[in-house]
């Protein structure tokens, strides 16, 4: 193998592999869906990229919190602020805003609106991640969430095998029953397909993953 050849397949294994972490954008033309489950909240977004900086999408949220349950339907809008390719390492920041509708079991119907900044780091052993994302409607209704993440690969493999990660995912979620959680969790990586699953330190099971076609 040249190593013209081996450079390019290293970019486009980093490439795909940032497309199937939860980034919103990706490569034009492109579909993203990136579900995720918890005890008492589970999110859902489906997304097109226009291009490779922009996309839109729509998102369904469901938070059980302190007070009353909370569905969130959101049209939303992402845009990649920065990336920066390098030869073994890569790093994006992406920001998305929305609005729409929330459905309430306790307050009557209300418009709601959503707004995220994410930033990740990988490379071919490390990924990196923080987030910051807030719903907010009427009535006082708002959840808030802060996300960091670590892990590691344990192996090299090539972008066309079964990439592993091991993931430590500390979560802060204003206006739920247990708002700090901790859950390591193995993370399985092949071609545009992600999937995740992990145990909270308190026994909270959490299931997700993305996909980018």
């Amino acid at each position: 193998m040249s190593r013209s050849y081996s450079i390019c397949a290293y970019v486009a294994a980093l490439f795909l592999c940032s497309s199937a972490y939860a980034n919103p954008v990706s490569f034009k033309g492109g579909y993203g869906v990136m579900p995720a489950y918890n005890k008492d909240w589970t999110d859902l977004q489906l997304n097109y990229s226009l291009s490779n900086r922009q996309s839109v999408g729509v998102s369904g949220f469901y938070r059980e919190g302190l007070n009353s349950s909370s569905t969130f339907g959101i049209g939303q809008y992402n845009y990649l602020l920065a990336r920066w390719n390098e030869l073994d390492s890569q790093t994006n920041v992406t920001f998305s805003l929305g609005g729409g509708g929330r459905h309430d079991s306790r307050r009557d119907d209300a418009l709601a609106g959503y707004a995220a900044v994410e930033a990740d780091y990988e490379a071919r052993r490390v990924y990196s991640q923080v987030l910051a994302e807030t719903l907010q409607s009427g009535a006082a209704v708002q959840y808030e969430k802060y996300r960091g993440r670590v892990g590691f690969a344990p192996y090299n493999a090539s972008f066309d095998e079964l990439n592993t990660w091991v993931v430590l995912q500390l979560d802060y979620m204003t206006e739920m029953h247990d708002p700090l959680r901790i859950t390591p969790m193995a993370r399985l990586f092949y071609n545009n397909v992600a999937f995740e699953l992990g145990v909270s330190l308190q026994g909270i099971p959490f299931v997700g993953g993305a996909a980018h076609f």
